[in-house]
């Protein structure tokens, strides 16, 4: 070794030294001929809920919102939720330049899919009118007097003010442009036109705040007097918000429809082979590494009324013959990203799909505002054709051959070759007798037909009480064969303190009973999350915590996924969110970061071996030892939620040579927030050029080197960790 290198050597082990000096001594046990439980290997998930508009404006990459023009007239929001006047489009601005003279009016006789398939006989006894569903907007232009041009602009999805700003106001008629173009990049236009005798041209173009011009032109003539598509490539000249001007340049008639802008194919996930996804956000997925995807939502899927519900194959087939709707959430959901594109998006990750179906009941936190009726026969017959036949047919569509009818029309969407379903979520938490009626009614049906999968049932919407005790009591009795989903949004001691929530003999409830193992029933915590600290790094140590002792007791708890996955910044619904995003970019939290942390690990539990302070357990240092049984590597996921740092000596029972390393997050401010201000974000109008997407706390890897039998590494102060032990 040259001197240099002698030196290099002595200041690293100085600064080891001075390291160990300044942490507390405390010591590891690890019994590697002990092989415990088998971890599930199905436990780390995500759950994909539109929520935060996390759909359309968020992970979906078109950038056009309200492009069908279909948010107007919106039954069962507030009144000035979305536009009421048929001269309002929501989320777009009616421009006239140059002394031009016109009106654009949204209307409904010249629609663009002349046969709109009516795929539900809905409820002819309720309050609606169901033909609502199915009108077709579009705009039409009438001008007078052409000026320097006529027309409309798409803003995109803007992020000003917040939700919270807005009151019960959640979506939002953004007049500031806000399409997060990027310069160099060209981005794909679609669009519908049909003229009336009209002679002159439509010209397309970006243009920012200032109106200044930031793409190539686009020219348009010779409108045809019926619906045709056309399309081009618009190429940003500067990376500024900017908006989709679309204008006619001559006195006369014509109709628009059915607007898209996507960004080039390389900007997508996976050159866009798997959908319209955007790239940065899949890519933060798949570093979760997620064994299933649960979706499109817990409330979402069951909406909050009648009108709100989702019915899968309206989100199907070509997308300008989808049925989009207000949400759960209160925004309008396009379906421009459906079923389909749910399914091909578990599947890019790897992930196993788990969809949640309505079964007529909608979502309890909204009173149960509609209750599908079972009186009569053709009640009966109605509930059979529209929630029990959804369900049949959606295993169908994601498992049938090519040849059966609904395999024929996913293979003629794409994808001839199965998605391979295995779960099925009924209902989101649920309760009472009129959900568990309509439960048992889709559950009996699917079983008789599809034995095999396994049907996700409820306990509820919290981790105790009265409901999660009914629900439970109903389960043992009639569903034993269930995954139980159980939800809980709760503080830090609580997190800390439900360790054993799970454990062998541990009590389930207040009836008495225990999670038996003995019994075919698992659980599913489909929703998961400290939502009083707003991310803030304190929640990481508490939740990663809890983590470990679910993955101790995975041969109860088989799939785990927190909640919420996505919320962008303006349009928080909720305070504790995995990501947050904005529309050029994300930051995520730690919270993620220890989700990411513990993605991976081994298949089978070592045995839990409590770190030893003396003669005493730590009781703030949290692990869980596993290995990977075919390639013998060792992996230690571990807590110390303390503001001291730990020198922790390993022993292992085992001659084997490992390569040691170690990945840990960790901050003396138990305060920090990776996503930092709700409110700052790239489109914000009081943002400076020191914006970025800095995120405080990131994983860091030491490398200890080969180990064998006893060793010595270091869990910093309030850290979140996983120690590898790489076989040589």
């Amino acid at each position: 070794m040259t001197r240099k290198g002698c030196a290099i050597a002595f200041m690293l082990l100085f600064a080891l030294m001075q390291c160990l000096a300044q942490t507390e001594q405390r010591s590891l046990t690890i019994d590697v001929k002990n092989l415990g439980i088998e971890i599930s290997p199905t436990l780390s998930g995500i759950f994909f809920e539109d929520i935060n508009q996390s759909l359309d404006g968020g992970i979906c990459a078109q950038m056009i919102q309200n492009n069908s023009f279909q948010a107007y007239n919106v039954p069962d929001g507030p009144a000035n939720e979305f536009s009421q006047s048929d001269t309002i489009f929501f989320g777009w601005t009616v421009v006239n330049k140059g002394g031009a003279v016109g009106q654009a009016h949204a209307v409904s006789d010249h629609p663009l899919v002349k046969t709109l398939e009516r795929k539900y006989d809905y409820d002819p006894n309720d309050k609606y009118d169901d033909e609502q569903r199915y009108v077709q907007y579009c705009v039409r232009f009438d001008i007078k007097a052409a000026g320097n041009g006529y027309g409309i602009a798409a803003n995109g999805y803007g992020i000003v003010p917040t939700s919270r700003e807005r009151g019960a106001i959640y979506s939002n008629n953004t007049q500031r442009p806000s399409l997060p173009v990027e310069a160099k990049t060209k981005y794909d236009l679609g669009l519908y036109l049909q003229g009336d005798n009209y002679k002159g041209k439509v010209r397309v173009w970006l243009e920012d705040i200032d109106g200044n011009i930031n793409s190539n032109v686009i020219k348009i003539s010779k409108l045809p007097d019926g619906w045709k598509r056309y399309s081009g490539k618009l190429k940003a000249l500067r990376s500024s918000d900017s908006r989709l001007v679309i204008m006619g340049d001559a006195a006369g008639t014509f109709y628009l429809d059915f607007v898209t802008l996507l960004p080039e194919a390389s900007r997508l996930w996976k050159d866009g082979k798997w959908g319209p996804f955007r790239k940065d956000m899949m890519e933060a997925l798949a570093n979760l590494h997620p064994k299933f995807m649960r979706f499109p939502g817990g409330c979402a899927s069951e909406g909050p009324n009648y009108f709100g519900q989702v019915f899968w194959k309206n989100s199907i087939g070509r997308p300008e013959e989808r049925v989009g709707f207000r949400n759960h959430w209160g925004y309008w959901t396009s379906q421009y990203v459906g079923f389909y594109e749910y399914f091909l998006m578990a599947e890019s990750l790897g992930a196993s799909p788990l969809p949640v179906l309505n079964n007529g009941v909608t979502c309890q936190f909204a009173g149960h505002q509609y209750i599908a009726p079972l009186e009569t026969e053709a009640d009966r017959r109605r509930f059979h054709d529209i929630y029990v036949q959804d369900a049949l047919d959606l295993i169908e569509f994601c498992n049938g051959p090519a040849t059966s009818k609904w395999g024929k029309v996913r293979a003629e969407m794409g994808h001839p070759e199965p998605f391979n379903l295995k779960y099925l979520g009924i209902g989101n938490e649920n309760r009472g007798k009129e959900f568990w009626e309509r439960f048992d009614i889709m559950y009996r049906a699917v079983k008789a037909r599809y034995p095999d999968i396994i049907i996700v049932s409820t306990a509820g919407a919290r981790d105790a009480g009265r409901e999660f005790d009914a629900n439970y009591a109903e389960i043992d009795s009639l569903y034993p064969d269930t995954y139980v989903d159980e939800h809980y949004y709760k503080g830090d001691d609580w997190f800390f303190s439900q360790g054993d929530r799970y454990a062998p003999g541990a009590k389930r409830g207040g009836q008495g009973l225990t999670y038996d193992r003995s019994k075919p029933t698992r659980v599913f915590v489909g929703e998961f999350a400290n939502n009083s600290t707003n991310n803030a790094y304190r929640s990481t140590l508490a939740e990663a915590a809890y983590w470990l002792s679910l993955e101790r007791n995975s041969d109860m708890v088989v799939m785990a996924a927190y909640a919420p996955l996505f919320c962008k910044k303006g349009y928080n619904k909720w305070n504790s969110n995995l990501i947050w995003f904005d529309n050029r970019g994300l930051w995520r939290t730690t919270n993620y970061y220890y989700q990411h942390l513990f993605s991976l690990g081994g298949n089978r539990a070592l045995g839990h071996h409590d770190v030893m302070n003396g003669n005493e357990a730590d009781g703030k240092v949290y692990t869980s030892p596993t290995i990977d049984t075919d390639t013998g590597n060792i992996f230690v996921k571990f807590v110390n939620a303390e503001a001291k740092g730990k020198s922790i000596s390993v022993a292992l029972n085992t001659d084997d040579t490992y390569m040691a390393e170690v990945e840990y997050i960790t901050s003396h401010d138990l305060d920090v927030k990776n996503q930092g201000d709700q409110n700052y974000y790239s489109s914000h109008p009081d943002v400076d050029n020191t914006f970025s997407y800095h995120e405080a706390v990131t994983p860091k890897t030491e490398t200890i080197g080969n180990v064998n039998r006893t060793f010595v590494f270091v869990m910093p102060e309030n850290s979140v960790g996983v120690l590898r032990l790489t076989k040589r």
